[in-house]
């Protein structure tokens, strides 16, 4: 008998740590419907928080639209006012009772305890609630590069053309066409090699060549592969950056999702060109050293309403 319930209790504590870190609730009810939400009740830095918004009619009202509409959602630290997430939620393209929102968690933010807001309207009334938030602790790596006086050159450059081309990425990348609903399910790395320089959130020391440093935080995946490896689209999206740049050499950005983009740096070779559909694993050029470089390798990286977020957790999590 201890036996036994030693074993279900083995297997109920099993079950909350893969179910309760996502939690469900009542947002909303109606005469004709109820809104639910879905939620990631604790993540980790560099990972995100996804909330989705189901709405159910009432099956006497087959008439009821039960519409969501100017729905938000936003974490903000207990006992402090500022929020480092925000967002809208959009309707699902694939199921017009869904509506998504994906908040990105910087990998510079401190862990603790945060409330998520949601707000809007549900069949025509406001709904106003707010969930308990977990942000765990995660460790990163940390690292001192040493620049020739090339890349020195590169990574000071404060050219008109630089800035500009700052600009045009940062546009783009902080932007979020609700249309723009292209990937589903996981992503898949970029090539096949699973060699990697460099990691997602690493802590950087750049060591210049004229004896001077400055720090930064390396916002994607490094795969240390030959010039020329193939380099493929992490999941189904639109083209919307295939260019030489400064700093990233021949580059390509895709659209998979509102405000959700993949990023290739530092390509010997582009296959693509903007404004081109791409389906996961399509090719999209070949790897190099191009741009601020220190030798052959591919720059993979995901950004999310603009922040840098960690490209293993859409691997190993569906996007909805």
């Amino acid at each position: 008998m201890i036996k036994f319930y030693k074993k279900y209790l083995a297997i109920a504590l099993v079950f909350c740590m893969v179910f309760c870190a996502f939690a469900e609730d009542l947002v909303c009810k109606t005469k004709n419907g109820s809104l639910f939400i879905d939620y990631s009740a604790s993540t980790h830095p560099g990972d995100i928080i996804s909330i989705k918004l189901t709405a159910k009619k009432e099956t006497r009202s087959a008439n009821a639209l039960c519409k969501v509409s100017d729905a938000k959602a936003s974490i903000v630290r207990v006992g402090n006012t500022k929020s480092p997430a925000s967002g809208d939620c959009y309707a699902l393209k694939s199921r017009s009772d869904t509506y998504l929102c994906l908040l990105p968690i910087d990998s510079m933010l401190k862990p603790g305890e945060f409330n998520l807001k949601v707000s809007g309207k549900f069949d025509g009334v406001d709904f106003s609630k707010e969930y308990p938030v977990s942000i765990l602790d995660k460790d990163f790596l940390s690292e001192t590069i040493e620049l020739n006086a090339s890349n020195t050159a590169i990574k000071t450059n404060t050219s008109e053309k630089r800035m500009a081309q700052i600009d045009k990425l940062n546009k783009i990348l902080f932007s979020a066409d609700k249309d723009a609903q292209y990937a589903a399910g996981t992503f898949k790395p970029p090539v096949t090699s699973t060699r990697r320089t460099a990691f997602y959130g690493d802590r950087r020391v750049y060591a210049y060549s004229n004896g001077k440093s400055s720090t930064s935080v390396h916002y994607g995946h490094d795969y240390g592969v030959p010039t020329g490896t193939v380099v493929s689209a992490c999941a189904d999206g639109k083209v919307v950056m295939a260019e030489d740049r400064i700093s990233t050499g021949w580059s390509v950005v895709i659209e998979h999702m509102p405000g959700l983009y993949s990023l290739y740096y530092h390509m010997s070779k582009l296959e693509v060109e903007v404004g081109q559909s791409v389906k996961q694993g399509e090719r999209l050029g070949l790897s190099g050293a191009t741009g601020l470089a220190t030798g052959p390798h591919l720059h993979w990286e995901v950004r999310l309403l603009g922040v840098a977020v960690d490209p293993d957790f859409f691997v190993a999590n569906k996007l909805y």
